[in-house]
């Protein structure tokens, strides 16, 4: 095994170009030498993927600490480390737990008062960590940021307040169930009716924030934007076009909630 990680480890080396250049000090105008690499190729060789398929297989053999050493020693790969992250996560690990989305787990742990899984906790539901299917909720983050204890350095900060905004255009083409479509067609005319501007050649302008609102209870700054338009090209197909600071959040509370759609997403240029 450890010639195994040792070849990969080799392999993934000739990936760097690495120097030395020598500068002067300014203030002790001494010459010294700085070590510098630049990332040739982030690409995998057929080499490295045998390697990593004979080394996946034994990761449940290995200590807590030589799985610690492989992951420093995977420099990069297009090949996921998540079986090392898994194989930690098994043997209740925290961070792998967190890095995975157990949620369950954590909150179990929790539970019997393990503050660590408090902390990791805290920081999902502060945070948000759409792609597990947590959003953004400050009354549960202050919650397990009470029970983390001494687990948590930071003090606590209610503030909503994403600071200045960074808007781009998102497409989201949802195929699927004609009735569900309708459904969600429906619900943000209503949406629109209420809080946007119906019949404006300009755009719906929906605030995004209450539809995340909608779909998953989550009601924050963080998730601001608007709905720009909205067309059903066909039965089974609805194209939803938003303007917003990060697109993922709406992409993964769409899916949480209509799990019998086929939901994708691509930033695009507006054009009205």
């Amino acid at each position: 095994m450890n010639k195994l990680v040792e070849q990969l480890q080799q392999l993934q080396e000739k990936k760097w170009k690495k120097w030395v250049e020598t500068f002067e000090d300014e203030d002790t105008h001494e010459m010294v030498d700085v070590e510098r690499e630049e990332l040739l190729t982030t690409e995998t060789s057929d080499e490295e993927h045998e390697l990593w398929r004979q080394i996946i297989p034994e990761l449940p053999k290995l200590s807590d600490e030589e799985l610690r050493t492989l992951q420093r020693k995977i420099l990069s790969t297009d090949i996921d480390d998540t079986p090392i992250v898994e194989v930690q996560a098994e043997r209740g690990d925290i961070d792998a737990l967190s890095q995975i989305g157990d949620i369950a787990t954590l909150h179990e742990l929790c539970e019997q008062g393990n503050q660590d899984a408090a902390r990791e906790l805290y920081h999902k539901f502060y945070y948000g960590d759409e792609e597990h299917g947590i959003f953004i909720n400050r009354k549960k983050a202050k919650e397990y940021y009470d029970l983390a204890g001494d687990a948590v350095y930071d003090e606590w900060d209610d503030s909503d307040d994403p600071g200045e905004e960074d808007p781009s255009t998102y497409d989201y083409t949802l195929t699927g169930d004609a009735r569900t479509l309708n459904a969600i067609r429906t619900m943000i005319e209503d949406l629109c009716r209420d809080y946007g501007t119906p019949g404006n050649e300009l755009g719906l302008f929906v605030p995004q924030r209450l539809l995340m609102q909608l779909l998953v209870g989550s009601d924050t700054e963080y998730y601001r934007g608007n709905i720009l338009t909205m067309e059903q090209p066909a039965p089974d197909q609805l194209v939803i076009t938003t303007e917003a600071d990060n697109g993922y959040p709406l992409l993964y509370a769409l899916r949480e909630c209509f799990d019998n759609l086929e939901i994708t997403m691509k930033e695009t240029e507006y054009n009205n």
